[in-house]
């Protein structure tokens, strides 16, 4: 199918990057090929699976090339992941195409002063492999820039990641606009679907409070489309992320992983029911 999912939130905080790379992670475990796209300068993702992205093999040095009329060899720029994969039995594939401060600042301050023409590029920079992977999952910037810009315009869909907070509600609201804004922008060249929020750092059901249930209400009433599975807080999922092997490779057994493989099959079906 070769599915391009962006993973969003308005500003930094509800743990978009760990949500991104479990994502991917779950997926790689059943069976899928999935691959991960940094966009973000600081590089989180990489961190996150175990990578220090060199700069010629960062998806900001490609996005300048492509802007100065060179051709990256996207293939050659991928990390190959799937060895966090070897102590399950039937897996896919975890790849990750990586981010480096210095090339990812230079590539936004370059299409941030072009015109809208420019933000497909990470479309046309992905189109030789979209196929490849099962999946892809764009980790965008925590925030409404020519990167997020590019990232929506690069995916065939959005999700945004959100807390159980009435603020990150219309952060979401902020995400599912800008992506209906896209095909405008870029002049129907990029037509990317909203499909949903992710609700992370859920509370248990010991400790939800009203505003765990307003948040979810909004979410409705807005057409946000919140996901079935939320994602508890687990210090662990920190922890894993810290040595660079998501948790749901680390302790794939633990309440939080499990969550994160409900997650997955969740947003895959939703993907396919929108194909």
């Amino acid at each position: 199918m070769g599915a391009v999912v962006a993973v969003a939130s308005q500003k930094g905080g509800p743990g978009k990057t760990t949500t991104t790379v479990n994502l991917a992670s779950a997926l790689a475990i059943n069976g899928f090929h999935a691959l991960v796209v940094d966009l973000e300068p600081q590089a989180q993702a990489g961190v996150a699976l175990g990578v220090v992205p060199q700069p010629q093999r960062s998806v900001g040095f490609a996005l300048y090339a492509q802007l100065n009329g060179m051709t990256p060899d996207v293939p050659e720029m991928i990390f190959d992941r799937s060895e966090l994969l070897k102590s399950f039995e039937t897996t896919g594939s975890l790849s990750l195409f990586g981010s480096v401060q210095s090339t990812m600042v230079d590539a936004e301050r370059k299409i941030a002063g072009m015109d809208f023409s420019t933000t497909g590029i990470l479309r046309r920079i992905l189109e030789p492999i979209r196929n490849t992977p099962t999946i892809v999952l764009i980790d965008t910037p925590p925030s409404v820039s020519a990167l997020s810009a590019v990232a929506l315009a690069a995916a065939d869909f959005v999700v945004a990641v959100c807390e159980p907070l009435y603020a990150t509600v219309q952060g979401a609201a902020v995400i599912k606009g800008l992506t209906a804004a896209t095909s405008e922008r870029t002049l129907g060249e990029c037509e990317p679907r909203f499909l949903g929020t992710v609700i992370n750092k859920a509370n248990a059901p010991s400790r939800r409070t009203s505003e765990d249930d307003q948040v979810e209400q909004r979410l409705q009433d807005y057409g946000l489309d919140p996901f079935q599975t939320q994602i508890r807080r687990d210090s662990r999922i920190s922890q894993a992320y810290e040595i660079g092997r998501p948790v749901c490779i680390e302790q794939p057994n633990i309440a939080a992983s499990v969550a994160y493989t409900e997650l997955a099959i969740e947003l895959f079906d939703r993907v396919k029911q929108a194909a």
